[in-house]
């Protein structure tokens, strides 16, 4: 994979963020070419032992020592953020980042100006572990070679996708909160396995790599999600009859009335 070779400045010291900084150096970016600021100065010791990195309480020097800068803070105190470091961001024309969950491009340009550079992601929580997926979107002011600078960075936690910014609701709905409809469908084959003599832990394990071995079986199988799932189902079989309570109780309309429900909700929380 490619490398990035700016200092990255991160606001915000958080889970993201912390998840990106490792990603960046597993994949060859040098701890002194990264620096991170938070008020949580128990963030701040925890990088700066964990992965070497420059770390600041002060936004402003952040961005004064970053040519690319990543905004990993809540939304609500975004708008104070880029408040203080909205001069220098003008001045040294950086890239910024956001992966501030519903904050907009429009909102980030309301403040900083519409000439700035800017690039809206939307990770999942697995990059933590390496195995994310993000979305990236961005505004027009921003060039090719930016994109690809956001593919890397993120490419270092797993998996990237370019799309329009009115499409992260969709993602937003599927993606990144699909990872906590992965874990309710754990706890529901949990609660399902009383009958099963073995701990807790065993159970968990057995269930996550089934669903871990069934994903990686989808993405490297020439077949059809569709297909694959015919190809377990016998007829007059144990699959089969799971399959029709499925369908009698209509899962698939459930579930895409769901994902039409949390679209819904991210766009009415991306509008306040």
């Amino acid at each position: 994979m490619k490398k990035l070779n700016e200092i990255i400045g991160f606001i915000g010291a958080g889970n993201m963020a912390t998840a990106l900084i490792s990603g960046l150096i597993n994949n060859g970016h040098e701890p002194s070419k990264i620096i991170s600021s938070s008020p949580e100065k128990e963030h701040l010791e925890k990088l700066s032992r964990d992965f070497g990195v420059m770390t600041s309480t002060d936004n402003q020097k952040v961005s004064e020592e970053s040519n690319l800068i990543i905004l990993a803070v809540k939304p609500n105190i975004i708008e104070t953020v880029l408040s203080e470091i909205k001069e220098t961001i003008i001045e040294k024309n950086n890239l910024v980042i956001s992966i501030a969950a519903g904050v907009k491009i429009k909102k980030i340009e309301s403040i900083i100006g519409s000439s700035a550079r800017i690039i809206r992601a939307m990770p999942n929580t697995p990059a933590s572990i390496m195995q994310g997926v993000t979305a990236i979107s961005s505004n027009e002011r921003v060039e090719e070679t930016d994109i690809e600078k956001a593919k890397i960075l993120f490419g270092s936690v797993g998996k990237t996708a370019e799309i329009k910014e009115k499409e992260l609701d969709i993602f937003t709905a599927l993606i990144g909160s699909g990872p906590a409809y992965v874990f309710y469908l754990i706890e529901s084959l949990l609660e399902s396995s009383q009958n099963l003599d073995l701990s807790i832990d065993d159970k968990v394990n057995l269930i996550a790599s089934m669903i871990s071995g069934s994903a990686n079986l989808v993405i490297a199988a020439s077949d059809s999600p569709q297909n694959l799932r015919k190809n377990v189902t016998s007829p007059g079989g144990v699959t089969q009859r799971a399959i029709e309570e499925f369908e009698k109780e209509d899962l698939k309309e459930i579930i895409k009335r769901s994902m039409k429900a949390a679209e819904e909700k991210s766009i009415e929380l991306g509008d306040k």
